[in-house]
């Protein structure tokens, strides 16, 4: 019998070690996981160079910093008459479709590569762009953060110069958002691109994603059907008959402060415009026509001698840049009158003799970013 009670406590003894082995191991593994992701957010192991331009959720953080970033049916009059209804629209083909990409620093291209490859994505105006810890060692040197802001602002310049058919956003709504985690003496640092603690980053107007659908739709359909009746044509027709028509159906708004007067939307839609509006509408459209266009930031003086802020276009033919100003090509006429060519074509592919005595260049777009290089101009006019 004495016998008998020892095997069953010696099993009973067995089983209670084994439960506790189990234990011990699953809480090991419990440890080693947390401890790996641990590790993982602050850098010390993981994939450094994993690039998680996605969507998804914040993280528990000890530190979140928010930094705002600083900056109807369209009845188309015929440009010229179509000379083949067969024609099909081109291929956008430019050379210098990234021209402000290609001058920014490493930090900047992967901010501005974050919103190229999420274009569409940032359409439903709530997309989350997470960049992880690719900025994890800039944020960790003195006046990081400031370099980084830096490298934001201008990514968005080159970005909003570069692609002028993105209209629909509202960049002081676009928030960057530094995620920092700490153990110790160590940290970590994720930077993501979001509508922060807006309900979206639509520009004015804009109530949702299918009012925004119908916008882009509009501006779509205005600009291939100006493209299809410039088929056909020479480039220097096309830029020509373009500018005209602008000219023709544009005018400039009478303040700044008005919805889209700065964008293509309120070019194809209200007709009023100001030089921005003027400069990124001659832009996309030529885009879409394949002919080399770049948008221009500076300061013009005009006849009064009063300086401000300005925009035009640089435009490649035969292989050589000039500069036109559509803005300045389409002034107001007292009593309605009309622009005779001379005045109307004053600043069309003007070389910078012609051109610099009242247009200056200035390639600090905005405030808080890099100075942009602009292409260089043929010193005489076209002829």
């Amino acid at each position: 019998m004495s016998n008998y009670n020892f095997v069953k406590s010696d099993k009973g003894a067995s089983v209670i070690k084994g439960i506790l082995i189990i234990i011990i191991i699953g809480l090991l593994c419990y440890l080693g996981y947390k401890g790996y992701h641990i590790l993982n957010d602050l850098g010390i192991i993981g994939d450094d160079d994993y690039n998680p331009i996605d969507i998804g959720t914040s993280a528990n953080v000890n530190n979140q910093v928010e930094k705002n970033v600083s900056n109807k049916e369209q009845n188309v009059e015929a440009i010229k008459p179509l000379l083949d209804s067969d024609y099909g629209l081109p291929e956008v083909s430019s050379s210098v479709r990234h021209y402000y990409y290609e001058q920014l620093d490493d930090n900047a291209k992967i901010i501005y590569k974050g919103l190229e490859n999420n274009i569409n994505n940032m359409k439903s105006g709530n997309y989350k762009i997470e960049f992880g810890r690719q900025f994890n060692d800039l944020l960790k040197t003195d006046g990081g953060e400031e370099k980084l802001n830096m490298s934001f602002q201008s990514a968005w310049n080159a970005f909003s110069y570069d692609y002028v058919d993105v209209f629909y956003i509202d960049v002081t709504k676009l928030i960057m958002v530094t995620q920092t985690l700490s153990l110790g003496s160590l940290s970590s640092h994720k930077v993501e691109l979001s509508s922060g603690s807006n309900p979206n980053y639509y520009g004015e107007g804009i109530v949702s994603y299918d009012d925004l659908k119908s916008r882009v739709k509009l501006v779509s359909d205005t600009r291939n059907k100006i493209i299809e009746q410039l088929q056909g044509y020479s480039q220097y027709e096309q830029i020509m008959y373009l500018h005209d028509w602008m000219i023709n159906n544009f005018e400039y708004a009478a303040t700044e402060t008005q919805a889209d007067v700065h964008n293509i939307y309120g070019a194809f839609t209200n007709k009023k415009i100001v030089c921005e509006g003027y400069a990124r509408t001659f832009k996309y459209i030529l885009d879409g026509l394949g002919i080399d266009c770049v948008l221009i930031s500076g300061s013009a003086t005009n006849s009064n001698e009063e300086t401000e802020s300005h925009a035009w276009d640089y435009v490649k033919l035969d292989g050589k840049w000039y500069a036109i100003d559509v803005t300045w090509d389409d002034p107001i006429i007292a009593n309605k009158g009309s622009l005779s060519d001379e005045i109307k074509r004053k600043y069309f592919l003007k070389g910078s003799n012609d051109f610099f005595y009242n247009h200056k260049e200035n390639g600090y777009i905005s405030e808080n970013s890099m100075e942009f290089k602009f292409p260089t101009i043929e010193r005489e006019s076209y002829k």
